[in-house]
């Protein structure tokens, strides 16, 4: 038995300030360098991060600078892996990129289990925009006031702020939010963590999924700035990409006015004291109805950097 060092860093994602954000756990993997899922899950649970990214650069040899940019990215929370999400796309964005400053814009492509994603990095503004993968499904079920209040306890105080329905959405298979609308900051204030995972009979096909709760209230008349907050469990997240690009996919085609895009500024984190920025841009299919393209953006910073040491059978 050997043992390989792999290099790590961490970054706060959706911040310009170290210790606010989102924090992630990024491990590049050498391509001689095979990690089993087993291997992933428990280097994952080691750092217990919301999630730990792992990086594999795939070597391509066309001349296209752009396109010699490839990595196969694995996305795991502490329990298991995920399909997607957004504060590692962003994250890992920024790290990989951030390594080109002369360019004032360069980019790359992820690959990640739900599709592959097109990243870009402003070097001036040092942050990034990803176009995600996506196939927006609001599911047939939604989920009761009394379903929110039974979960959510603290909310029964505020009763008056809670919806009667909200709709129960996926980004992408695997990935699925319950986005609820709070009348004002207050009921936004009084959401605590759960032990229960909330009830849903998600659509066939769909059914099998990471559930999230993601509460937003709307400050003023400005549609297009929230604060929002994501309860899954006993978890609270102080940024989460995945469900902003739902949330925002979903109330664009709530409104279906326009063909042009539409830029939702998202800031989730603040109760924690980590605040987080997320930008979404959504833009529609002439008749409204499906999502063309999703981009999110926002910026990151490096916090630590290290090695790993990991048993090689």
């Amino acid at each position: 038995m050997s043992t390989t060092l792999l290099k790590y860093v961490t970054w706060d994602v959706f911040t310009k300030q170290r210790f606010r954000g989102n924090p992630l756990a990024i491990v590049s993997v050498p391509e001689d360098v095979v990690l089993s899922q087993h291997q992933r899950q428990t280097v994952a649970r080691e750092f217990n991060y919301s999630e730990t990214v792992f990086i594999k650069h795939i070597p391509e040899n066309d001349g296209d600078l752009r396109s010699s940019y490839v990595w196969e990215v694995n996305i795991h929370t502490t329990s298991e892996e995920l399909p997607f999400a957004g504060h590692p796309t962003i994250g890992t964005a920024c790290y990989i990129l951030s390594a080109f400053p002369e360019s004032a814009t360069c980019g790359s492509l992820l690959k990640v289990p739900a599709g592959s994603i097109n990243i870009d990095y402003d070097a001036k503004e040092l942050s990034a925009q990803a176009a995600i993968p996506h196939d927006v499904h609001i599911h047939e079920a939604t989920f009761s006031d009394e379903q929110i209040m039974k979960l959510y306890s603290s909310l029964r105080g505020h009763a008056n702020s809670v919806p009667r329905r909200s709709a129960v959405v996926s980004i992408v298979k695997g990935m699925t939010f319950v986005l609820v609308e709070l009348g004002n900051e207050e009921a936004l204030n009084a959401v605590t963590t759960t032990v229960q995972a909330p009830e849903l009979k998600l659509d066939p096909e769909w059914d099998e999924s990471f559930v999230g709760t993601y509460f937003y209230w709307h400050p003023n008349s400005d549609d297009m700035r929230l604060r929002t907050r994501m309860i899954e469990g006993t978890l609270e997240d102080p940024a989460t990409g995945s469900a902003a690009c739902t949330l925002a996919a979903y109330l664009a085609i709530s409104v279906a006015k326009t063909h042009s895009p539409r830029e939702y500024l998202i800031t989730q984190g603040v109760e924690m004291g980590r605040r987080s920025d997320i930008s979404v841009t959504v833009t529609l299919s002439s008749s409204g109805k499906q999502v063309e393209r999703l981009v999110l953006g926002g910026h990151a910073v490096q916090v630590m950097e290290g090695n790993l040491q990991m048993a090689q059978h």
